[in-house]
């Protein structure tokens, strides 16, 4: 049976990505790595830990990987709350601040979908969350390329 929590498919891709030069295709890889995230930070047998604060170590480590000076990782959480294109703008740029001078960078984000979601009307949001989520990716591909510099290699990783 597939497990269907948000919270744990979003953890498994954010490992997935983040940790691919350690974990190659490997999903046993990613799940131990996973599992070992969540049981430092919940202690073993605890509840898995909040997404949060399992994205905050996950990043942590990556950066203590030996990923270079040259590189970068920044997180824009949108989880829990409603899009809003000037403070998405806001967040962002301050996302991608951390990241000048770096040659490679990852930008996460996480939760648009849910974010996108709420902004709709209710009556409309089958109709047009699908429309809207890409027109929100186009938006914020296009912020990050502005406020990127020239020389440095962006990869923008949605986790919903």
């Amino acid at each position: 049976m597939e497990n269907k929590d948000p919270d744990l498919i979003a953890k498994n891709a954010a490992v997935a990505a983040l940790f691919y030069p350690l974990t190659g295709n490997d999903p046993f890889l990613g799940d131990s790595l996973r599992s070992g995230i969540d049981s430092v930070l919940s202690g073993e047998g605890g509840a898995p830990a909040s997404f949060d604060s399992f994205m905050r170590k996950a990043l942590e480590l990556s950066r203590g990987r030996g990923m270079g000076r040259g590189s970068a990782v920044g997180h824009l959480n949108l989880r829990g709350r409603s899009y809003e294109p000037l403070w998405v703008r806001g967040e962002l740029v301050g996302a991608l601040r951390p990241m000048t001078g770096c040659t490679r960078s990852i930008l996460v984000v996480s939760g648009l979908s849910g974010a996108v979601s709420r902004a709709l009307p209710k009556r409309r949001r089958r109709t047009l969350a699908e429309e809207a989520l890409a027109e929100a990716r186009r938006y914020i591909d296009a912020l990050a390329a502005r406020f990127t510099a020239r020389g440095c290699r962006l990869t923008v990783l949605y986790l919903d």
